[in-house]
């Protein structure tokens, strides 16, 4: 099955509306969403369904829940193991508006794809 993962314990995919692609329409508007709201959803959602094509995450998921960020870890940790992998033409988004947690998402995700693209065989 290939699906979309939106990450986000408050919005649905039609309230970002500042997240837009190069022909500036909202890329939210564009793409069909399976909606997780904190890891547990997202961790059944995977194992139940695969990896997606793409996720797109929020930082802050509400007191005593897992961060994005700490969920991008451990997705990637799952690629890791063996338990799952990145489609080929996996790509992510982050829809956060803390500025600092949605740098270290993109930032971690992007050496992860970076360095297990170019290492895992």
């Amino acid at each position: 099955m290939t699906y979309n993962l939106f990450i986000d314990d408050e919005r649905d995919p039609s309230n970002v509306t500042w997240a837009k692609s190069l022909t500036e329409q909202y890329m939210y508007d564009v793409h069909d969403w399976v909606i997780a709201r904190n890891w547990n959803e997202v961790e059944d959602i995977i194992l139940t369904y695969g990896m997606p094509a793409m996720i797109s995450f929020d930082h802050d998921l509400g007191e005593n829940e897992k961060t994005g960020y700490e969920i991008a870890q451990r997705i990637c940790e799952m690629v890791m193991d063996g338990v799952e992998e990145f489609p080929e033409k996996f790509s992510f988004m982050v829809h956060s508006k803390n500025p600092v947690g949605a740098e270290h998402i993109y930032e971690y995700m992007n050496n992860f794809l970076t360095y297990w693209g170019n290492n895992a065989n």
